[in-house]
């Protein structure tokens, strides 16, 4: 066998492994039956558990300290991890990766590996925390810019009263501060860390930091603070059910999103498409070698 085949075979029984380790592990914290669990998707394992229970698996493992590195994965994602190898192998190394978006959803079907439920974040963290509060969950908040933290603090105590916010620090620190920073979050021992630093600084940050804060969760959030201090209007409900909250944020963001939600776009699909032809080229040899 050639060395590239050999580190084919070697990443494809990597993640069939993973696969049934992280499906084996949600299984016994809510007892899930066989058709959920985690699915390869488009070469990253993504958990198809619905929100109570993922929302039980999370806290589950915040309150247990079993230090998990947690990933959001959108259209734009993948995008990023075929651009940069290392983002690919950073997510891969995590311990839970969610499905995120209506572009994960549609293309997990095209894929014939169906995806049933959006867990992003902006709903994920509010409902992690709310189960949380009655619970004793602290959490500590890193990243946006200076005080988009602060509002975050005071939304999420005010909304859910018993949840305790152990720590703020804004993400524009210098690099000489960083030994600071881990070491307030060490003294802060909070269950989890939410990293608002965007993809893929906030996956690089939390794979590379992970191992100096043992026993606290990881959750690389994205822009998640900016919504939930209100510096960014969601999208009206009726507008997320269609699956047509990216439109929403394109019209409201035009500058910074552009980009994303254009070129980006164009590129996801492309990366779907090819990935469905290849798996539709392995089924044929396989069959023709039957």
């Amino acid at each position: 066998m050639k060395p590239l085949e050999q580190s084919t075979s070697r990443n494809r029984q990597y993640l069939a492994f993973r696969r049934a380790v992280l499906t084996s592990q949600a299984r016994q914290i809510v007892g899930e039956p066989s058709t959920s669990g985690v699915v390869e998707f488009l070469r990253l394992p993504l958990q198809r558990l619905p929100q109570p229970e993922t929302v039980k698996v999370l806290l589950d493992r915040c309150l247990r300290r079993s230090a998990n590195r947690i990933y959001f994965v959108n259209a734009h994602t993948v995008v990023m991890s075929r651009k940069e190898p290392a983002l690919e192998e950073t997510l891969n190394r995590g311990d839970l990766l969610l499905p995120d978006g209506s572009g994960v959803l549609w293309s997990s079907r095209l894929l014939g590996k169906p995806i049933k439920f959006n867990l992003n974040g902006t709903d994920l963290i509010p409902a992690l925390c709310k189960a949380g509060a009655p619970k004793g969950l602290s959490v500590y908040l890193l990243g946006a810019k200076p005080g988009v933290a602060d509002d975050v603090a005071q939304s999420l105590t005010q909304t859910h009263p018993g949840l305790t916010i152990a720590g703020i620090q804004h993400g524009y620190f210098e690099e000489q501060d960083l030994e600071a920073v881990l070491d307030d979050i060490r003294q802060a021992k909070p269950h989890v860390v939410l990293v608002a630093m965007g993809v893929p600084l906030q996956e690089f940050w939390i794979d590379q930091h992970a191992k100096h804060l043992p026993g606290i969760t990881l959750i690389g959030v994205g822009g998640l603070f900016d919504f939930l201090a209100q510096r960014v209007v969601r999208a009206p409900y009726p507008v997320r059910r269609l699956g047509l909250e990216w439109c929403w944020r394109l019209m409201m963001e035009p500058s910074r999103l552009g980009h994303r939600y254009t070129v980006g776009i164009v590129a996801f699909i492309y990366i779907v498409l090819q990935d469905s032809l290849l798996a539709f080229k392995r089924k044929q040899n396989i069959a023709t070698q039957q």
